[in-house]
């Protein structure tokens, strides 16, 4: 089943010319299309598809050689990203990056912090005299 895609206003707004295009689905893929008409101002499966080719293509990488993610977000996220927007300015892209930046670098502190603990250990091993007690 496929997932509830968001709709922002104007997604599903066609240009005066359009082309019409068959595909073929199977019937899962189809219960899936028809299940999100009426949802977020669906009307039929025409808006489903179209919504969803341009999530697809707005979704791309912006340059050669990045990869794009895409991130479900629950009610609660949607809402707070939402009052950033609107206080900050603050995209849900840029919101993303920004937490993922700051995920990478709390895990390579944690990883530093390590590598000085082994550091402090293997250097107090080196220093500690053996004691003859134990070495006779």
């Amino acid at each position: 089943m496929l997932p509830p895609l968001p709709l922002e206003q104007g997604d599903t707004q066609m240009s005066s010319q359009s082309t019409l295009v068959s595909i073929r689905l199977d019937a899962d893929t189809l219960q899936g299309l028809d299940m999100l008409i009426g949802a977020n101002g669906l009307s039929n499966r025409s808006d489903v598809i179209r919504l969803a080719i341009q999530q697809l293509l707005n979704g791309q990488a912006k340059l050669p050689g990045m990869k794009s993610v895409r991130i479900p977000l629950g009610r609660q996220m949607e809402l707070q990203l939402a009052s950033l927007y609107e206080l900050f300015g603050v995209t849900h892209e840029q919101a993303a990056s920004e937490g993922l930046q700051l995920y990478i670098d709390k895990k390579v502190e944690q990883l530093d912090l390590q590598d000085k603990l082994n550091d402090a250990v293997a250097k107090s091993i080196a220093d500690t005299q053996p004691s003859k007690e134990y070495h006779e």
